[in-house]
């Protein structure tokens, strides 16, 4: 039998529990990746997602908004500042009523501080994660 796997599946599975929405206007869930690295393959076909839509969110321009947002790794495409200001430009956007859901999957804390923690879930991926505890320690210390 073959699963397929579809971005959907794959966010709901990772964010799916996350049930917390009296912040925004919008549900919102959070995943914090641990190890592995922004360039890690595993994200090879989704670290794109959302960066065309961080502008008009920003300087609240016109944008098609799609009922679920996602962003991947979105602090690659902004400033620290930018970071700092996003969900609260998205919140005040004119088009807010048009989204149901944002998922971000990112490693800034300057993103995760706009959420309370019950939003929020830590991303650990044993099988591969391990090879990267280590990353940095001297084998003969």
């Amino acid at each position: 039998m073959t699963t397929i796997i579809n971005q959907g599946s794959m966010f709901e599975e990772m964010l799916g529990d996350i049930d917390d929405n009296d912040l925004y206007p919008f549900k919102a869930r959070v995943g914090v990746v641990k190890y592995r690295p922004p360039r890690h393959e595993f994200f090879e076909f989704f670290q794109y997602m959302g960066k065309l839509d961080i502008d008009p969110i920003l300087y609240h321009t016109t944008f098609n908004p799609s009922k679920i947002l996602t962003f991947v790794f979105p602090e690659a495409w902004m400033s620290v500042h930018e970071e700092r200001m996003f969900m609260y430009r998205l919140k005040g956007h004119p088009e807010v009523d048009k989204i149901k859901q944002v998922d971000i999957i990112t490693k800034s804390p300057m993103i995760v501080s706009d959420f309370k923690r019950e939003m929020v879930r830590v991303l650990t991926w044993p099988d591969v994660d391990d090879k990267y505890v280590n990353v940095g320690k001297l084998d003969n210390p």
